[in-house]
């Protein structure tokens, strides 16, 4: 027999739990002459086979259910779909913290992040450490955050070699601003790279040119071709984010993106 703090030790649950189970006629204590309450060998084990049920997903209330008469297969059924859906629940969620660890691909994450949230994606990934540039970067072109660097560094190593750093030609930029019905006088040139269509601008407008990018070696790079071409004098860079332009609103007559990435 078993005092029901005995009980209690045995199945590792409180006093409270077991006067509960009692009064939902789960055990059956019998009251000695002394005023303790005691409990048979019959008793622990029903907690235990009930502890085990409970395990499998049961409600208090199924465990007795079960108990009482042939069990349920309908509700096993319908406990067991609902554990296989928490189970993969909770796999999804093993992976995406195993990948932040990296430990697993984290593109698919990313680039569903960037669907349903993509400002919120950006101000995260800045709190993760990345510049403005990087994060930008990452969302559009590495999708990991642990991999970002390698990527980059892969990825830079074959595109500084290219001179053209966006679509297009210098045929397709002489065509297009030939469209714009008037003469701009200044003109603001985003996302600019190594300016190829900087110098077809210049070469056949008489604007003054300001060109941003987030690219700091690319504007380097423009800087040296107005010198060379003796045009430095109708050129300003600028290294700043397209996300956040610097300029004060009316500053430009035209606004030119051909090679930029949004």
């Amino acid at each position: 027999m078993y005092r029901i703090s005995e009980l209690a030790a045995e199945v590792g649950l409180s006093r409270t739990a077991l006067l509960y189970y009692e009064k939902q006629q789960l055990i059956c204590g019998k009251r000695l002459a002394n005023g303790y309450r005691v409990y048979s060998d019959k008793d622990l084990q029903r907690v235990r086979l009930i502890q085990q049920l409970q395990a499998g997903g049961l409600t208090l209330k199924e465990c007795k259910a079960c108990l009482e008469a042939k069990v349920d297969r309908t509700l096993l059924q319908s406990r067991l779909h609902t554990l296989e859906q928490e189970i993969e629940h909770k796999q999804k969620s093993r992976d995406l913290l195993a990948a932040m660890l990296g430990e697993g691909d984290l593109k698919a994450w990313h680039e569903g992040l960037d669907k349903l949230a993509p400002d919120a994606h950006l101000d995260w990934l800045i709190k993760q450490g990345f510049s403005e540039k990087e994060a930008l970067r990452l969302k559009w072109l590495s999708k990991d955050m642990n991999e970002h660097d390698i990527y980059m560094a892969d990825f830079m190593k074959v595109f500084e070699t290219l001179e053209r750093w966006g679509p297009g030609s210098e045929q397709e930029t002489r065509k297009a601003l030939n469209a714009v019905p008037t003469s701009p006088k200044q003109l603001l040139e985003v996302g600019c790279g190594k300016g190829l269509a900087t110098k077809v601008l210049a070469e056949n407008s008489d604007a003054h040119i300001t060109a941003i990018d987030n690219e700091q070696s690319a504007l380097d790079r423009l800087s040296e071709r107005f010198e060379a071409l003796g045009l430095a004098d109708r050129l300003d860079t600028v290294s700043a984010s397209m996300t956040e332009l610097p300029f004060e609103p009316q500053s430009f007559d035209l606004i030119w993106a051909e090679g930029s990435a949004t």
